[in-house]
């Protein structure tokens, strides 16, 4: 368990591409209950970087949802699409530096050379410049390895299983990896609590991290909230939205979904309430027993 103090300082970075639901939620909450435990910061930033996949509107839809349920963050929410020059300066510092360069392969070719989806390298060496290409970053033998507060030691060869990978797209836009890590060190974000889902992740974002002498946060993932079916919680399984009508009982929802049982007297209270009353009782040790996912709890 992390132990009060000051510092701690985690968010919230949900992408705006539809309605909070249960699986978001769930995130949105133990963030939010570790930072405050901690004694720490918590802060919620949009991560609107991909317009063609971003539902117009659901943005401001995500942000009402944590107001009624009464969440209290940190700063000004910030939106990653107002953030675009710092981004892709970061980008043209590490082809500038040989540890990025331009690639004009398309997904089709790559799976044509790779039955893995890795990248193979095939515009390494080709020198090639700005327009109409994807810049990666050069990726280096061995292993990166990192401790999770629940999953314990992770190590992966990228070279071996992603290859070089993109940081700025093809179509001038900057990919998640890129942004996530220039934001997460510039807002001084110490804890990341997530989704098991982005655990894949993580190596490549301490690689740029690392690449670009950013601090490494410490990484909590948590499992991930299922349907019946056993599939992730998400828009394209049919995920509903969270009904902020009923605020307090979303929050007793994914609260008992996340191990915590408020007592009888509290289920007629407000969401700030119940919030505080879980403050004082989380563990996020519990998690690490749970199996891969949590089942969802109607």
């Amino acid at each position: 368990m992390t132990q009060p103090g000051s510092g701690y300082r985690g968010r919230f970075a949900p992408s705006p591409t539809g309605d909070l639901h249960l699986g978001s939620l769930a995130a949105a909450a133990a963030s939010y209950l570790h930072a405050r435990q901690a004694g720490g910061e918590w802060l919620v930033r949009i991560e609107d970087i991909d317009p063609p996949r971003e539902v117009p509107g659901s943005a401001d839809s995500i942000l009402r949802t944590l107001e009624a349920l009464e969440f209290e963050w940190d700063r000004e929410v910030r939106r990653q699409s107002s953030r675009f020059p710092a981004y892709l300066a970061c980008g043209e510092r590490l082809f500038a530096t040989a540890e990025a360069y331009y690639c004009r392969c398309s997904r089709q070719q790559i799976r044509a050379l790779s039955a893995e989806d890795r990248y193979p390298g095939t515009c390494r060496n080709k020198h090639l410049t700005a327009g109409d290409a994807a810049l990666r970053l050069r990726v280096s033998d061995g292993k990166t390895t990192f401790k999770d507060g629940l999953c314990g030691t992770i190590s992966r060869r990228i070279a071996e299983t992603d290859g070089d990978f993109v940081i700025v797209r093809r179509d001038g836009l900057p990919a998640y990896h890129l942004a996530v890590v220039v934001d997460d060190a510039d807002q001084g974000v110490t804890d990341i609590v997530r989704g098991a889902d982005l655990l894949d992740s993580t190596p490549l974002h301490i690689c740029l991290q690392q690449r670009l002498g950013l601090p490494v946060p410490r990484y909590w993932h948590i499992p991930l909230v299922t349907n019946a079916a056993g599939e992730k919680l998400s828009k394209a399984t049919g995920a509903e939205a969270i009904d902020d009508r009923q605020p307090s009982g979303e929050v007793l929802r994914v609260l008992r979904l996340l191990g915590l049982q408020p007592p009888d007297e509290l289920l007629r209270s407000r969401p700030r309430e119940l919030w505080q009353w879980a403050i004082q009782r989380w563990n996020i040790d519990r998690l690490a027993a749970e199996a891969s996912a949590i089942s969802r709890s109607d």
